[in-house]
């Protein structure tokens, strides 16, 4: 029989999840700012397959909750639950996130607890899995996301995402990549769900990928403030 010891033997669970989540968080201290070119692949599947449809431009990102983001003529802003669009013509839009998660923690790992009820699966040598019961008021389609984490060097890997239509399931990979001596994300691909505006809930395989990416170059707060 092999006998795992947890390095925090005594620890209850709920200590566990918490001290998982600030070594996950731990990861952004040092990412102050960053800039890189993205690319989105996605595919819809309603009756069938959609079809691979392609998305590029470029993104700006300032901890802890600041989001730019230029993408085939259309500019968009993000700062916490406040988002802001200019498209192509310059016409200057709201955009209403609704049954979304709650980024007033911001765009990092702080969001996790902030919205979701943490229960601890797993906390082996290979693997960590930590279960996240949406708050009420978050992501309404979503029964449970199982995080998956990497016990060596405190990454969330990937996420299992049931979805309240059985039929519809999904999982999420995240990529790293290590720059300045930190581990960086650089993108994300798999499969999950959306809702459309007729409220019908769809799969969606996506896949977002980040190149030339820079880190702390001193990125302004003015760059971020799309003016209305």
């Amino acid at each position: 029989m092999l006998l795992i010891i947890s390095p925090t033997y005594g620890a209850t669970s709920q200590e566990r999840v918490s001290e998982i989540m600030d070594k996950i968080s731990a990861h952004f201290i040092s990412l102050k700012d960053a800039t890189a070119d993205i690319t989105i692949d996605y595919n819809l599947y309603l009756f069938g397959c959609s079809g691979n449809r392609r998305m590029q431009g470029k993104g700006w990102y300032k901890y802890p909750d600041r989001i730019k983001a230029e993408i085939d003529g259309i500019t968009y802003f993000a700062q916490g639950n406040r988002m802001r669009k200019i498209d192509e013509k310059g016409q200057k839009l709201f955009i209403q996130m609704v049954n979304s998660v709650n980024f007033a923690p911001g765009f990092n790992p702080k969001l996790i607890p902030y919205n979701f009820y943490l229960t601890l699966l797993e906390d082996g040598q290979e693997n960590i899995a930590i279960e996240g019961i949406p708050k009420p008021g978050v992501l309404k389609n979503v029964r449970k996301v199982v995080f998956h984490i990497d016990p060596k060097e405190y990454l969330i890997r990937s996420m299992d995402i049931a979805i309240v239509n059985d039929r519809l399931s999904g999982t999420i990979y995240i990529d790293y990549e290590k720059m300045d001596g930190a581990w960086v994300p650089t993108g994300f691909h798999g499969n999950a769900a959306i809702e459309l505006t007729s409220n019908l809930l769809v799969g969606i395989g996506i896949k977002l990928k980040g190149e030339n990416i820079k880190l702390n170059t001193g990125l302004s707060d003015n760059m971020f403030d799309p003016g209305f």
